[in-house]
């Protein structure tokens, strides 16, 4: 029998994860790099750069992040970007070592066909067969919590809400929202440059700032950044935006929240009510679990957790998904 190699594969639009039933786990930044002329050709020694590499030298390079909400981008350079970035993706859990590669891709609960065929045409030479699923239930999966649960993923390019109850969710048991991580950012780099006139912002910097200090609920706190104003560092506070800017997509989910629990069945709608599991980066948010439970009291009993390490449920879920799937679940992926 063939040695074979399953894989899980969390294709997320800042940051992606492959797993590995070799035991192998990476996690690297979704960003390409590709030098910008010859001279930065000649510096960089190579004619692509991936993650941590490309962003170190993003000012010799043109940078693409070719995965929005884990699907690619449409057009051909980011589709070209997308394509190198899964192989090279791939090639870290040594999948060359193997007769057979079976992958698991998890992607948004929306994602149509010709997503699915461009994943296809990335994978070709790379891997053997796909199946592809929701990033919801490869979360549920991975907690085995499929017997009962919704699943929030608040993501970077949208969030994720899904009906899960002992099989693969339909497209009635979930809807996407573009409410999510990438829409707190540009709010925020607003809301920096509208109090603080001048101000030289950009995504990645605010990303970092949310990222260590967001929350949602209670009093606002102070949170102390050096911002370039007009060329000169001033330390400002702006743990107030922070809080305005996550607040912008607790409305949005909580809705998301009412309409998949009045679809249920109303015999397990209190099941659903009092299993509400949040994931994705967005969960990090502090206090995001009381917020939201909050507004959703006057629906009933509500009860509200967070997964731990959201980074890597996805890709975790999806490879043990993998592991015990027959092969006609599986779609192949040709050669050529």
């Amino acid at each position: 029998m063939a040695e074979r190699l399953v894989l899980g594969i969390d294709l997320g639009t800042y940051q992606s994860t492959i797993m590995g039933s070799n035991d192998t786990n990476s996690m690297i930044e979704t960003v390409v790099g590709r030098p910008k002329d010859p001279v930065a050709r000649n510096f960089l020694g190579k004619d692509v750069l991936f993650g941590a590499e490309a962003l170190v030298n993003k000012l010799a390079c043109t940078l693409y992040r070719p995965l929005q909400s884990g699907v690619p981008q449409d057009d051909e350079t980011n589709r070209a970007a997308a394509r190198s970035f899964v192989q090279h993706l791939i090639e870290k859990s040594d999948s060359d070592e193997f007769d057979e590669v079976y992958g698991v891709i998890c992607s948004p609960s929306t994602i149509s066909f010709t997503d699915k065929s461009n994943l296809m045409s990335f994978l070709k030479g790379s891997v053997n067969a796909i199946m592809v699923v929701s990033e919801p239930f490869a979360v549920a999966f991975s907690l085995d919590e499929i017997g009962g649960s919704i699943i929030v993923d608040i993501g970077s390019g949208s969030t994720d809400i899904a009906r899960i109850y002992g099989t693969f969710p339909n497209e009635d048991d979930q809807i996407t929202i573009e409410g999510a991580g990438d829409s707190v950012d540009e709010v925020l780099a607003d809301l920096i440059r509208g109090k603080y006139t001048g101000a030289q912002v950009t995504l990645d910097m605010v990303r970092a700032w949310k990222e260590a200090s967001s929350y949602v609920h209670g009093e606002d706190r102070q949170v102390m950044v050096d911002v370039p104003v007009e060329g000169k560092t001033q330390n400002v506070d702006i743990g107030d935006l922070i809080k305005q800017a996550c607040e912008t997509i607790m409305t949005p989910i909580v809705n998301g929240l009412k309409e998949i629990v009045a679809g249920a069945d109303p015999e397990y709608q209190p099941l659903l009510r009092n299993n509400i599991i949040l994931a994705g980066g967005g969960s990090l948010i502090d206090n995001i679990e009381v917020r939201i439970a909050d507004e959703l009291s006057e629906i009933g009993d509500i009860t509200i957790n967070k997964v731990d390490d959201p980074f890597q449920r996805v890709a975790d879920g999806a490879l043990k998904l993998g592991m015990i799937m027959p092969d006609e679940q599986f779609v192949e992926v040709p050669d050529n």
